[in-house]
Order: structure tokens, then C-alpha cells, then sequence
């Protein structure tokens, strides 16, 4: 039977978390700016990204990178960021991906051995450099939108844990920066479970007990992701994380805003400067490179540029079919939808 709709995306993985960049087969979406275009997308073509992300063509951590027509006058390539759990106005890790896909299909023109993209996305302009040697994209690093420290030592009473204190960071999304050590939580694969449901526990507590809101674009609201952390296995690393996305999952990179999210909260308790170079580790023992470049003001808020480094890796391309009459076309999970954002 012909298919109603095809998309064909650009897969990859940066530092083991999935990219999938959808290169055709979108509608012309409404809206002035990028933040507007996304919630184009969420009102009236959300079965889209369902599609895409959930089971049987994704999976639980699945995210992916919407390329569409930018709003601003100095980007180059406008980008929407999808997960399994809904919309991102940033994302690091599919950052790193999409360029990386970008530049070694042949879908910009590279120039070796620098290639520089300015990307518009719902949070903001973000300007990105591509290391290129023969079509390669060995590193991709991106100086983000401004982060910062939201509230410091906030705590809460968990169900089935009791006392939780976390800072809540913004780096394009907002965190729960956690140390897993208190919690007496290992950060390796075999405790996954575990690790998910107790950040679930933890995001679910904070958002009934704390208004979470961007001081200066209200549309991002609630805390998404919590934010574990504990000391580096890994050499030359300088702080193991763990990343739990919505609605339940472990991001497997070092997650590229919340490592903007911790530069802020490092930079504003004073224990890291303009400059010096910070290593985060995944729980899969993959790496990205942060630094804080300069400060700023975000709303009121003493905030911090960053730029972050890492590497992705092409692993196919795919033409994906739409088929209404299908009777799962839509997608599914077999985890709970998160509903406490």
C-alpha cells in the first residue's frame, strides 16, 4: 500500500545518545520566530514527532532534530528539538549531531578544516564550529545560549526517599543538578532503574513545590530533566553525570545543556573560572568539554556563556513510511507520558 507521508532522516550518535535528523517530508510550519514555529508543531503536527520517536521506529530515548526554514536574519539552518518526552528549545548532544550529519551528507558547504553554522532555535541563536578533515566532522563545538543558576539548595521531601536538596539550573533546559552520592545512588548501567525512577520521583516533587519559569521567555516552564552526579571513573574527566530525560530515560552522552546547566552552578558557587576547561562523563563512559567563555544577564539572573565540545557518528539514514490505516502509525510506549511538566 502507498504511504500517505514519507520522511527521510539522517541518524547518528553522539557520545551514545541517538540523533534523528529529519531532512524531508516535513509541512510548512507558522511562526515568526523558532519558539513559535515549535509550538506550531506541538499544536497541530505533534503525531509527527510521536511518529518518529516512539516504538516501533523509536524508542524510550530517542530524540531527534527537526531542520526547517530559520527566522533569524543571521542563522543559516533552523532547527526544532524532539524527544520521546515532547520539545526542547535546546539540545546539546542532537547539536552535536545534527552538524555532524549536516556536514557529512553534503547538505552545507564545508570548508576544511573549520565549517561555522549559526543555528536558530527556540531558545536562541546558537553559533557552532565543525572541525572538518576529509568530510569528517571530528569535533562539533557550539557556544550556547546564556545559562544560569535558577535557585541554589533547594529541598524537597521525595515519596519513598524523604529530603532531596538540589540547585536548579538553566542551560537550555532546566535541571535538577543532584549529587547521586547523598542518595547513596551508583551511576552505572546496571542500576538504570533504579537511577530513572528516582530522578521521576525527584521531578515530580520539585515541580509540585517550586514554580520553574525562564525569567525571560515564560513559554519554557517546569523542570524537565534531573541531573545526577558523582566522581569521574573515566581519566582526565572531572565529574561523572547522569542525565534522566522525560518522560523516563537515561540520556547515555554527558548531556550538552545540563553540562551548561553545571557550568553555571560551578561559576556561580565559585568553584570554576572564565576559561578553564571542565570534562564531563557520561554513564557509558563518553566525554564532552565545557568551558565558560564570559558572563551575562538572563532575565536578572547572573548567567554564564559556555561552549561545548564532543563528537558524533553517522549510523544510517532512514525513509520512514506514514501509514493511517495502520493502527499503531502514531507510536507508542511502554513507559508512562510525563505529566508533572
Amino acid at each position: 500500500m502507498k504511504a500517505a507521508r514519507v520522511f527521510t532522516t539522517v541518524d547518528t550518535h553522539t557520545g551514545g545518545n541517538p540523533t534523528r535528523t529529519v531532512i524531508s517530508g516535513l509541512p510548512k510550519l507558522q511562526g515568526e520566530t523558532m519558539a513559535e514555529k515549535m509550538l506550531h508543531m506541538q499544536k497541530e503536527y505533534d503525531w509527527i514527532r510521536t511518529l518518529l520517536m516512539y516504538e516501533p521506529r523509536g524508542h524510550d530515548v530517542m530524540s531527534g532534530a527537526l531542520v526547517v526554514e530559520p527566522c533569524h536574519p543571521e542563522a543559516d539552518v533552523g532547527v526544532i528539538y524532539i524527544e520521546t518526552g515532547g520539545y526542547l528549545p535546546m539540545c546539546g548532544h542532537d547539536t552535536i549531531g545534527l552538524c555532524t550529519a549536516l556536514v557529512e551528507t553534503g547538505m552545507i558547504p564545508v570548508s576544511e578544516p573549520l565549517t561555522r553554522l549559526k543555528l536558530d532555535t527556540p531558545a536562541g541563536l546558537v553559533e557552532v564550529d565543525i572541525e572538518v578533515e576529509q568530510g569528517k566532522a571530528k569535533e562539533v563545538s557550539f557556544t550556547n545560549i546564556p545559562a544560569f543558576l535558577y535557585k541554589q539548595d533547594v529541598t524537597v521531601t521525595v515519596e519513598g526517599i524523604g529530603p532531596v536538596t538540589c540547585d536548579l539550573a538553566y542551560g537550555g533546559n532546566f535541571y535538577a543538578i543532584t549529587d547521586a552520592r547523598a542518595l547513596g545512588l551508583e551511576l552505572v548501567p546496571a542500576n538504570a532503574a533504579t537511577i530513572v525512577d528516582t530522578a521521576v520521583r525527584i521531578r515530580k516533587a520539585i515541580n509540585q513545590a517550586v514554580e520553574v519559569v525562564h525569567p525571560a521567555k515564560p513559554f519554557i516552564r517546569g523542570l524537565t530533566h534531573v541531573e545526577f552526579y558523582t566522581n569521574p571513573s573515566t581519566q582526565g574527566a572531572d565529574v561523572k553525570n547522569t542525565v534522566v530525560v522525560p518522560p523516563g530515560g537515561i540520556d547515555r552522552s554527558p548531556c550538552g545543556t545540563g553540562t551548561s546547566a553545571k557550568l553555571a552552578t560551578l561559576f556561580a558557587k565559585g568553584q570554576i573560572g572564565i576559561g578553564e576547561p571542565f570534562v564531563h562523563e557520561s554513564i557509558v563512559g563518553s566525554l564532552f568539554t565545557g568551558t565558560v567563555l564570559a558572563t551575562a544577564e538572563e532575565g536578572g539572573l547572573q548567567a554564564v556563556v559556555t561552549r561545548i565540545a564532543g563528537s558524533a557518528w553517522l549510523t544510517g539514514k532512514h525513509t520512514i513510511f506514514y501509514h493511517p490505516e495502520d493502527e499503531l502509525a502514531h507510536g507508542f510506549l511502554l513507559i508512562p507520558a510525563a505529566t508533572d511538566h
